[in-house]
């Protein structure tokens, strides 16, 4: 079972999201016994003829067998915009498609859909369609040319769905590129590679692996979309790609051993599927990938995590290692369906922030000094947070425009868990945990009483019901509505305890929503905030998206903007920090160094 998880900045990462407005909403995806028939989905890497070490277009292949569309309706389609992410629907070159009749002469309208279910090949929003002049006939081949580096101005907080070009490589997810019939279909689908025109020394890797590697199940149009590529002269690890399990790719030179990376990330890896109990080993690939501007952040995809790195916090692994933690938990975790979207995205991101460094820590794989700090930078955050007390219902709407609510599902949520966690230890005198009611939440999701149906907050009041009593779902419902959780000062294991420190509110200092649009124009700066001391004004645009959520997590980290005011382009850097509150963090116990600290 495949899900789709946004994945926000941690410590400085970039978006991913988190990042998935990201419509990258978590949905349950699994996929079904039947399809509609067969799509093979072939990648050419060409070489760019004046510097043939790079890729300068990718030349597209996709045949399918067991579509039909009549004349005048859309024989495929794609969105302008995913996830935030520019698309190639209008740099899309030399498009052509044949069916069993012969050639089909394609043309192209733009329309503005409504949104539709996840399962569809593509979601509401402006979207390109092209429609076949005629009915068509049998197996369809359509053909068609992007460039590599076919990404148009970032918009802003976004997943690393884009194509990438660098290092000799090239890579991007189906979402930015693949031409999909509308409509739930699913395929038995097969990914390839021709690589006769690439840089010398090139390999193809896919969600699936390397090389030409057919899907174990029918994929539906999601799943497609969801699938990462990337191809030329990149690393693996291993060297040699298994057939199933874990496997790990990177393009360009992170500055870091990346197969040590992705060798520890396997290892996590292993210990998430026997902790889980998953029997068997469906392939699993992690991408790594260069990002100038927002580093450290990825998304997690079908069979798949893709990460970025950088320059300077870009590269910390151990930063890394934790984004990974975090985006391999969503692969085995359970996901609340209802409500849909982002009003439930405090259950998928809570419960992977809260797990992230606690199985970590519990199977030996980081210190207990890491996992003090991943608390507390998510407690400090969620603390100091002027948005704080937010209710959950206002998350979908302001996910995108205000840094500090986007970040709450996955603040407040690990908080939030780390409350239900010491219930469960407390009231069962350490026989049971958080762990039970989220495998219990799983079995609903996998089958048991509820059939394989999407699981709510029903569900979820009636585990806290059965286990900890109606005061725990009269908690719940206060914590949707706002209230802040505060974890027990023994919450988060023997070896700590609570306290509290003095740290400042996170202030941008002018419109949060300002650094979600495409132009980015100061527009209600607030007087005497750090960045109108700085000299921004209102109307001055702001040249490059400026990540937030990292940096609301770190009470030192300057911002730094370019500015561009009439004619002259300047940097503008200040500390986006306004009044000082008490805010709890843990802190070692003492006489607790020699205690184990796992939970």
């Amino acid at each position: 079972m495949a899900r789709r998880s946004i994945r926000i900045e941690r410590k400085g990462f970039g978006l991913a999201g988190f990042g998935t407005a990201l419509a990258l909403a978590t949905a349950s995806m699994a996929g079904a016994a039947g399809s509609n028939g067969s799509l093979a989905v072939t990648l050419a890497p060409v070489a760019a003829p004046a510097a043939p070490t790079t890729v300068g277009t990718v030349d597209v292949t996709l045949r399918f067998d067991g579509i039909a569309a009549n004349k005048g309706e859309p024989l495929l389609r794609l969105p302008m915009v995913s996830s935030n992410v520019d698309t190639v629907a209008t740099v899309i070159a030399g498009i052509s498609a044949r069916d069993a009749r012969g050639p089909l002469r394609l043309t192209s309208r733009d329309v503005d859909l409504p949104e539709t279910g996840m399962r569809d090949a593509v979601g509401g929003g402006p979207s390109r369609e092209w429609l076949a002049d005629r009915a068509t006939e049998g197996a369809v081949t359509v053909r068609y040319s992007v460039p590599a580096e076919a990404s148009l101005p970032p918009r802003g907080p976004a997943p690393p769905f884009a194509f990438s070009a660098d290092g000799g490589g090239v890579s991007a997810a189906g979402h930015v590129f693949l031409l999909l019939p509308p409509g739930d279909h699913r395929y038995r689908t097969t990914y390839g590679w021709d690589l006769a025109r690439a840089p010398k020394g090139s390999r193809g890797v896919s969600s699936l692996g390397e090389g030409t590697v057919t899907a174990a199940e029918p994929l539906d149009g999601a799943q497609l979309r969801m699938s990462f590529f990337m191809a030329g002269r990149i690393g693996t690890y291993p060297p040699k790609l298994p057939s199933g399990g874990f496997f790990g790719a990177w393009q360009g030179d992170p500055g870091f051993d990346a197969a040590a990376l992705l060798a520890w990330t396997g290892t996590l890896y292993d210990h998430y599927a026997r902790f889980f109990g998953q029997k068997e080993s469906p392939p699993y690939g992690v991408f790594l990938r260069y990002n100038p501007i927002n580093a450290g952040g990825g998304v997690g995809l079908y069979h798949a995590f893709v990460t970025t790195f950088g320059k300077g916090r870009g590269s910390d692994v151990g930063k890394i290692r934790l984004t990974l933690a975090h985006e391999m938990f969503h692969t085995f975790q359970p996901f609340i369906a209802t409500p849909a979207g982002l009003a439930s995205s405090w259950f998928g991101e809570g419960l992977a922030t809260f797990y992230q460094a606690r199985l970590p820590l519990r199977f030996g794989m980081i210190s207990p000094e890491a996992y003090l700090a991943d608390v507390n930078w998510t407690a400090a955050r969620y603390y100091t947070s002027a948005m704080a007390t937010v209710p959950n219902s206002e998350v979908p709407r302001r996910f995108w425009a205000d840094t500090r609510v986007r970040t709450l599902p996955y603040d407040r949520g690990m908080l939030y868990f780390a409350t239900v966690d010491d219930a469960m230890r407390k009231a069962s005198g350490g026989r049971q945990s958080l762990d039970d009611l989220m495998l219990a939440m799983l079995a609903l999701e996998k089958g048991g009483e509820k059939g394989g149906k999407t699981t709510g907050n029903a569900d979820w009041e009636a585990l806290l019901a059965r286990h900890l009593g109606p005061r725990a779902v009269e908690d719940f419902r206060a914590f949707l509505g706002g209230a802040m959780p505060l974890p027990a000062s023994d919450a988060f294991g023997p070896c700590f305890q609570r306290t509290t420190r003095r740290l400042r509110r996170y202030e941008l200092g002018f419109a949060t929503d300002v650094l979600a649009q495409p132009k980015r124009i100061v527009r209600g700066l607030v007087p005497g905030s750090a960045a109108a001391l700085a000299g921004l004004r209102d109307g001055d645009e702001i040249v490059d998206p400026v990540p937030q959520d990292g940096i609301q997590g770190e009470q030192a980290e300057l911002i730094r903007l370019r500015i561009r005011r009439g004619d002259k382009v300047f940097p503008v850097v200040y500390l986006p920090r306004g009044e000082t509150v008490d805010a709890w963090q843990w802190e070692r116990a003492p006489g607790s160094e020699d205690r184990s600290c796992a939970l």
